[in-house]
């Protein structure tokens, strides 16, 4: 057992991979790789920081040289493996690649791979950080990663997977360690409180779960702050202090009040917990995880991180009356603001709340033409602005006519109200909200030129080709058949044939649309629903 000077995260850190916390999918799998003896030449671990990767890294380099395994699993009692957990297994090779980057230390790694094992059957080599190599340094390794020499086994572990090369990662089995969730985290927590002889009320092991994210290494080191701290005996308001988290109270009183609208609430709280000294980071802090609380609410999404029931109770009714936009934008806001520079300043956190206060910047409606802008060299006076008389060297611009009557009324001429459109539209109507599989049939069936029936059969003749192949697409699936098929015979009173016109034969000829109709983004916005859920018009249709 290692001396108590040692830190929680060292003197509790997994010794067999039973131990190891949240990770059974990575801990199983080489538990029968060693006992299948098919281990690989090379490991990589990646995942957050403080969730197990050189942990599991050194038992496997016990497990690999255990002389009493035990179902791929080290017993931890036999001389190799009380010599790994005593930092004095020769054959057991740590290397931070932090420091050791350089092309040179991989030269010299490269010359020590080539020694045999020294107590155990294999040499294990892990390389921690390995994200932090250099380039050359990295092309020094592959050969060596690729081909090791007999009996050697190497580990890079890494939180930025991303920056390590694919040459690197594809000559590596990877293993990819999840962050912990909460329940784990407290759990573990817990068995630490007993094993130290550590009281704290149950709250405290909550928020300590919280405030670390999911990495057990930093859970552990607050316990031992606090405890080091506060003694064997931990409250909720230490705990609260310490971490920074504010008084609960007034960090739901000011989100609450964001989200009202009450900002003159919310700039009293800031006052208020600035008057008596309190840490205004932790009342921040405080608030944000309660918007959290009620956007992740609104959201229908279950939190992640778990929230008391306090925060949840509190802002749920709030929380449900707020529109999303403004959950955002009060979230946005609040976690812009820098109270780095000087925490006990109240101004940083009241120009957020002010700011919080105003109307969210709207996304400009669908269909709106913004004004136009005026063309380089355009005469001075503004947007939509020009001069009493002609500028010099330009000839004089002819004044605007206001639109004749006739010309007033030519756009809503456009619309034909014929028959043949009132019972099509009858169909569009019926099927505005009938979305089977990717698309709304409603929508897409607004690009057909309208055209009676003949001979028992309706032909929908498309202006674009894009849209008549999504259509297409829809009705393989027989339900939409049907759904069209029901809409047509309700509008036209018979049961109609209905065919989709072939570009070269019945249909529509050469793709006549407007090029915008068959954008991205038109066809992004078809597939979300964005626009067809409504009465509103899409591109291309008959004005």
């Amino acid at each position: 057992m290692p001396g108590n000077s040692q830190v929680f995260y060292r003197k509790w850190r997994p010794r067999r991979f039973d131990d190891v916390v949240g990770q059974e999918h990575v801990s199983n799998t080489l538990k029968r790789a060693i006992a299948t003896e098919r281990v690989a030449h090379a490991y990589l671990f990646t995942g957050p920081r403080g969730v197990g990767k050189t942990s599991s890294a050194r038992i496997l380099a016990k497990a690999l040289n255990c002389t009493s395994l035990q179902d791929g699993e080290p017993d931890d009692t036999c001389d190799n493996c009380i010599a790994v957990n005593e930092d004095r297994m020769m054959d057991l090779v740590e290397i931070d690649a932090a420091s050791n980057r350089r092309i040179d230390d991989i030269r010299n790694l490269r010359e020590k791979v080539q020694y045999e094992p020294v107590a155990g059957r294999w040499k294990v080599y892990i390389i921690d950080e390995v994200h932090m190599l250099t380039t050359e340094a990295f092309n020094a390794l592959l050969k060596t990663l690729e081909e090791p020499p007999p009996r050697i086994v190497m580990v890079l572990a890494t939180t930025d997977v991303h920056k390590v090369p694919v040459t690197i990662v594809s000559r590596c089995q990877r293993y990819d360690f999840k962050r912990l969730s909460n329940d784990d985290v407290i759990d573990r927590l817990a068995e630490l409180c007993g094993a130290e002889d550590i009281e704290c009320e149950p709250e405290v092991l909550a928020m300590i779960a919280r405030a670390a994210w999911g990495s057990l290494r930093d859970a552990e080191n607050l316990l031992e702050q606090l405890a080091v701290s506060y003694g064997q005996e931990i409250t909720e308001e230490q705990a609260r202090e310490l971490l920074g988290l504010g008084d609960t109270g007034a960090s739901l009183e000011m989100a609450v009040a964001l989200l009202e609208g009450d900002t003159a609430t919310a700039l009293g709280v800031i006052n208020r917990e600035a008057a008596r000294g309190a840490d205004l980071r932790g009342l921040r802090n405080g608030a944000v995880d309660a918007v959290r609380a009620a956007l992740l609410q609104k959201a229908g999404v279950q939190d992640a991180l778990s929230h008391s029931s306090e925060v949840l109770e509190a802002m749920s009714t709030p929380g449900k009356q707020a529109k999303m936009e403004k959950l955002l934008h009060v979230l946005s806001v609040l976690g812009q603001a820098d109270l780095k520079g000087d925490s006990s300043s109240p101004l940083p956190l009241e120009l957020a709340v002010l700011k919080a206060a105003s109307a969210p910047v709207q996304a400009v409606a669908a269909g709106a033409v913004p004004a136009p802008m005026p063309s380089q060299g355009a005469p001075a006076g503004g947007p939509g602005r020009y001069p009493s008389g002609p500028q010099q060297g330009q000839a004089p611009q002819p004044q605007r006519q206001p639109p004749s009557p006739s010309q007033e009324e030519e756009p809503r001429q456009r619309r034909p109200t014929t028959p043949a459109h009132e019972r099509w539209n009858q169909v569009l109507h019926t099927l505005r909200r009938t979305k089977i599989r990717r698309y709304v049939l409603g929508a897409l069936l607004r690009n057909v030129e309208v055209v009676d029936p003949e001979d028992g059969r309706l032909v929908l003749k498309f202006r674009s080709t894009s849209l008549r192949e999504n259509l297409q697409e829809e009705l393989q699936d027989a339900r939409a058949r049907e759904a069209l098929k029901k809409a047509v015979a309700d509008a036209y009173g018979a049961d109609l044939e209905v065919e989709i016109g072939d570009p070269d034969g019945n249909g529509g000829g050469k793709d006549r649309s407007d090029p915008a109709l068959d954008s991205p983004l038109v066809r992004a916005a078809m597939t979300m629903g964005a626009r067809v859920m409504g009465e509103e018009e899409l591109p291309g249709e008959d004005k």
